[in-house]
């Protein structure tokens, strides 16, 4: 017995099953891609299983109902979100997820470390796109049917603040767009907020639009009702992730979700959301007394670097051409490819990983699976 074949090979891992059917299998690699390039040179030892590990946990502390009910509000959330629907779901149901297990090279299920994630499966619906005087336009005439167990055809991001480097500080010049966020002003870099404020993305198009809401309810075929859910929801997962990060020391800055439509509806006939995809450092931002411990960290080591500065040209150049494919314009036309990193450099990111999840796992489930990993303490001092 072994794994089902491949149905989609991504940047850093395998979709693995017979469409449709339950279960796929995530299978995680040492890859990591940055800037929406793909896979890049080199491979960081122990991501894959680091990732696998973390999204485990991640999904299984917040698909337990009994872990809602232990959890503490502050103040201020007891005042803005006791007795919400969602919250009062949450407490009696945990958090909709397509995880199932781990599961080793033989489908099996296992609990200690693998590469392999076995999910649900969700449906996936691409908008088709054509081109209208050299812009790309994109029909989601199909979201309009009102799905069920499908991916919802956006990213939701949550932040908490304003770290170097947030991309929030690129659409800030837009005071319509910052007060849609409910900020009364333009934020600032090292900016706080006390609650999380969510912004939207599309998911399926060629590069990924920041939208408004109502943009985004639009694509997505929401009523309000599953609007409001749907921003709830997040809000309130995203709060209960800053705490979990607390626990173990580390601050979560922001992040993003990938959701789908739930088979189930409510009574009313509004449909529910199910957490799909991974919940890892990938789709965080996080710090360690003050050092990053994402991917916001390798993206440093490429900022000054010919190759970024091509990216970002690339997508420029495609958007005016009304083209899809910009890194063909960076590969063939601009000549530039990512660079490999220092073998040293390479090592403290793999160990980022490895070490973080024996942190969480440390405090979650009494042991971390890495043995010989570095320490949350040993990998800030490193990156100093």
């Amino acid at each position: 017995m072994s794994l089902p074949n491949i149905l989609f090979s991504g940047s850093v891992k395998n979709v693995r099953g017979e469409k449709g059917q339950s279960p796929y299998v995530f299978e995680f690699s040492d890859r990591y891609s940055i800037f929406d390039w793909g896979g890049m040179p080199d491979e960081l030892d122990g991501k894959g299983k680091s990732l696998a590990y973390m999204a485990w946990m991640f999904f299984d502390i917040l698909g337990d109902s009994a872990r809602w009910r232990d959890w503490e509000l502050s103040p201020k959330l007891k005042e803005m979100f006791e007795g919400n629907e969602v919250l009062t779901d949450l407490r009696e149901n945990g958090a909709i997820h397509h995880c199932i297990s781990l599961v080793d090279n033989n489908g099996q299920e296992v609990k200690e470390l693998t590469n392999n994630l076995a999910v649900k499966a969700v449906n996936v619906y691409h908008p088709e796109s054509s081109s209208e005087g050299g812009v790309l336009k994109w029909d989601y005439s199909k979201y309009q049917e009102k799905l069920i167990s499908s991916l919802v055809p956006l990213e939701v991001i949550f932040r908490f603040g304003v770290p170097a480097g947030s991309s929030l500080m690129t659409r800030i010049k837009d005071m319509d767009y910052v007060q849609s966020l409910g900020l009364e002003n333009a934020p600032k870099e090292g900016d706080r907020f006390d609650f999380p404020v969510v912004e939207f993305s599309t998911k399926l198009e060629t590069l990924d639009r920041y939208i408004t809401q109502k943009n985004a309810q639009e694509i997505a075929g929401l009523n309000d009702i599953e609007t409001k859910r749907l921003k709830d929801l997040v809000s309130i997962m995203a709060v209960r992730l800053k705490d979990i990060f607390f626990e173990v020391g580390v601050e979560l800055w922001d992040g993003k979700f990938e959701l789908a439509f739930a088979a189930d509806l409510d009574a009313d006939g509004n449909r529910k959301f199910m957490f799909v995809d991974s919940i890892g450092p990938d789709e965080l931002r996080l710090t360690y007394k003050g050092q990053q411990l994402s991917k916001e960290n390798i993206r440093h080591c490429y900022r000054d670097s010919k190759w970024y500065a091509g990216v970002e040209k690339a997508k420029i150049l495609a958007a005016e051409r009304g083209e899809k494919d910009w890194k063909k314009i960076c590969i063939e036309e601009l000549k530039l490819t990512p660079p490999h990193l220092d073998k040293k450099v390479v090592e403290k990111f793999s160990q980022m990983y490895k070490g973080l999840a024996n942190q969480i796992a440390a405090k979650f489930y009494g042991k971390g699976p890495f043995e010989g990993a570095w320490s949350m303490d040993e990998i800030y001092n490193k990156f100093q």
